[in-house]
């Protein structure tokens, strides 16, 4: 049955352009419209036309990456009637308009037809990821050219600055969207995972940061017209940590699918070392006790029911002593040859398998460790802030000021020794006392003190959040 619904996989890619219905679709096969759609939902993951309707916009991609055609050719070309109905589709699809897809040179969902449906299980996890990369990507694009509006004011050189370092992180992410894309086509690709979720992480933190710094610029009151353009660094760092949230979700989700297939492939890659290693054993014809080590070794990955990372590292390292006595003792020859042979199988099994393990960590300690570095980052600023204002301050505000930096210093301590989050209480009205204090010294500054009373908004945003789980 799966080679009828191959055919018409088949079918619908070379009539794509033209007007298709699940009956003359289903047809072509020799196929009831009722039994054509079930067994295909049941091979393919989705309905008839809503695989149609995706190889579709996915093509009208392709499209508008490689020749000049307008979005309305695009359109026509792929069974739409107006300009609208297809950019409301391909943004839902995509994630992002026609234009910005265009604009920005971004990557297509479900590439391949016959792959996609042998990987269409995962491919739900990765459109979702690729949607939301591909969001992510125009939205710091679009912000960096708001940021470049004010590049003729008298602080020219900082919002350049911001806008090169925004549109350096959404061009960064085209090689996470790589990543992400070929999962479908390469499930073992999941093994990048958590280098994907790191850059995202890191990509969260650094709008954070470029959020805090250009909220600081308008703070300052140096130029009107600036709080605008703050306000869309601060809606692309909420953003980014909602997508964070959300990429995580569909990796797990992902991870969770393919999971049981990695472990059969890890598997598989230990039956090779083994195999590996019993040859180069066999070729061991002048030091027996070398040999004896190595089938010790290879005892020791054929016997153990469940192998681990950390005992596939102890294994590796066992062979890199013998394969360095191997060395001295027999020299450059085929024996050696075997060893060799038979640590790269082993060492290409335990990174495999180093990459199924993710230290645990409860949200609890998770989150009290994000706010501990968030405090961090605050201090440093603040810090930055009070050398700013170190020629204006007289003794008793300095000292006000070294007060409020080593209050910040014993929240962060308390924040990252503390066991649980029956600390949320504490770790908040240390926040909030934090703020007060901060807001005191502001208003001491008057006009002076607006980067000050930024900083102090902070730590209440901190402390509220905060306070928000203690409720929960």
């Amino acid at each position: 049955m799966n080679n009828s619904i191959f055919r018409s996989l088949e079918m619908i890619e070379a009539r794509i352009s033209e007007k298709l219905t699940v009956g003359n679709i289903a047809g072509s096969v020799y196929f009831s419209k009722y039994h054509y759609q079930r067994l295909f939902r049941e091979a393919v993951g989705d309905s008839v036309m809503e695989y149609v309707t995706k190889r579709r916009l996915t093509l009208a991609g392709r499209e508008l990456l490689e020749t000049d055609a307008s979005v309305l050719d695009a359109a026509l070309k792929f069974g739409y009637d107006s300009h609208e109905g297809f950019t409301r589709s391909f943004k839902a699809y995509m994630g992002v308009t026609p234009t910005e897809y265009r604009k920005y040179g971004l990557t297509s969902i479900s590439r391949n037809n016959v792959k996609e449906r042998l990987s269409m299980t995962y491919s739900k996890n990765t459109d979702e990821i690729l949607r939301e990369l591909n969001d992510f990507i125009a939205s710091a694009k679009e912000t960096a050219n708001s940021a470049r509006k004010f590049e003729s004011a008298s602080d020219k050189p900082f919002w350049s600055g911001i806008a090169d370092k925004t549109d350096a992180l959404a061009d960064n992410f085209k090689s996470v969207l790589a990543r992400v894309s070929v999962i479908n086509e390469k499930p073992d690709e999941i093994t990048n995972r958590f280098a994907v979720i790191k850059a995202i992480d890191e990509a969260a933190f650094m709008t954070n940061l470029l959020a805090l710094n250009a909220g600081l610029e308008a703070s300052r009151g140096k130029q009107d017209g600036i709080r605008p353009i703050c306000e869309k660094f601060r809606e692309l760092a909420q953003a980014s940590v909602l997508k964070a949230g959300k990429i995580a979700q569909f990796f797990g989700e992902l991870s969770a699918l393919i999971i049981e297939d990695m472990r059969k492939n890890a598997a598989e890659k230990i039956k090779t070392a083994v195999k590996n290693g019993e040859a180069a054993a066999a070729g061991i014809t002048d030091c027996a006790y070398i040999k004896d080590e190595i089938l010790n070794v290879v005892r020791a990955l054929s016997e153990t029911p469940e192998l681990t990372a950390e005992h596939l590292e102890d294994c590796l390292f066992r062979l890199s002593i013998i394969s360095f006595a191997a060395d001295i003792d027999i020299g450059e020859t085929a024996q050696t040859d075997g060893i060799l042979r038979f640590k790269e199988s082993l060492r290409e099994a335990a990174e495999f398998t180093q990459t199924l393990v993710k230290p645990e960590q409860t949200e609890s300690r998770n989150f009290l460790s994000d706010v501990a570095f968030q405090g961090n980052v605050m201090l440093f600023y603040t810090r930055r802030e009070i050398e700013n204002l170190c020629g204006l301050l007289v003794d008793e505000q300095r000292a006000a000021f070294d007060s409020v930096c080593a209050e910040i210093d014993d929240f962060i301590q308390f924040a990252l020794n503390a066991a649980d989050n029956t600390a949320y209480k504490s770790a908040a009205d240390m926040l909030y006392t934090i703020h007060s204090d901060m807001t005191d010294e502001a208003d001491k500054l008057g006009a002076r003190g607006g980067a000050v009373r930024f900083l102090s908004n902070e730590f209440n945003g901190l402390a509220n959040a905060l306070a928000k789980y203690t409720a929960e």
